[in-house]
């Protein structure tokens, strides 16, 4: 008698922790893995004045906060997907209250190895690397270099927002060259239309 009780009682338990934990058992729409391309990007100038981004037409003042906006394209394929097709998730008892589901996945088919942005001086023609003159977000939210970025190879993203904290060696007139490097070696460079600044 008590062997049965023991037993039922055991049958219960798993059910719940099975019901309450596992994606498996939960009513959860079906995760799909995707291959992520990148194609090119867009690339747009905005200045930060009184705590709002503006974008920029040619001029900007560099007492102002200036900065670059990438925004990535790129092309997804469908490659998997997983549902569960047998639900267990009764056994004669009611429903799990909280469900751990799976989340979409992306596979970088050929990640970004780096962002690299260059500066043209538009009277001289001078070309110099400006990269280190700006600070990107991570992802806590939090301005770090754009080379300590990549290197976990984890950031992987379809916007950065690139902001300049140097200007000593940014020319009155410029034309901003931003060069994205993949895995591959593949490279999609985008420039800036002539920037004064005052």
């Amino acid at each position: 008698m008590n062997k049965r009780l023991l037993s039922l009682f055991l049958i219960y338990i798993f059910q719940f922790l099975a019901t309450s934990c596992v994606s498996f058992f939960c009513d959860c729409d079906r995760a799909i893995t995707y291959e992520r391309t990148y194609k090119g990007f867009e690339l747009n100038a905005f200045f930060t004045s009184d705590f709002q981004n503006t974008e920029l037409s040619n001029t900007d003042n560099k007492n102002n906060s200036f900065g670059l906006m990438v925004f990535v394209e790129d092309e997804l394929n469908q490659i998997t997907y997983l549902k569960s097709k047998l639900d267990f998730s009764s056994f004669g008892f009611t429903s799990a209250y909280a469900c751990s589901c799976a989340f979409d996945q992306y596979i970088n088919v050929d990640p970004i190895e780096y962002i690299e942005i260059g500066v043209t001086d538009s009277q001289s023609q001078e070309i110099t690397n400006v990269t280190a003159n700006f600070t990107i977000f991570d992802l806590n939210g939090k301005q770090t270099t754009i080379s300590k970025l990549f290197e976990n190879r984890i950031y992987q993203h379809d916007k950065f927002q690139l902001i300049m904290m140097e200007y000593d060696n940014i020319p009155d007139s410029s034309i901003f060259t931003v060069k994205i490097v993949l895995e591959s070696g593949t490279e999609l460079i985008q420039q800036t239309q002539e920037i004064n600044f005052k």
